[in-house]
């Protein structure tokens, strides 16, 4: 993942903590971003994010 898609990662999840939305507009907000899928499951694009978000879990 580049740098510029790290910090624009960073800043739509503060964005969403701060709003604190449910989950669902989370997952539409992400959806849309096009790191996961409308089901929650992150796309091929994002591997490296998906291995620290299994480890955290």
């Amino acid at each position: 993942m580049k740098k510029e898609q790290t910090s624009l990662l960073v800043a739509l999840a503060a964005k969403l903590k701060k709003e604190q939305t449910s989950k669902e507009a989370a997952i539409a907000s992400l959806s849309s971003a096009g790191i996961i899928t409308k089901k929650g499951k992150m796309t091929k694009s994002f591997p490296n994010l998906e291995r620290v978000l299994s480890v955290a879990e």
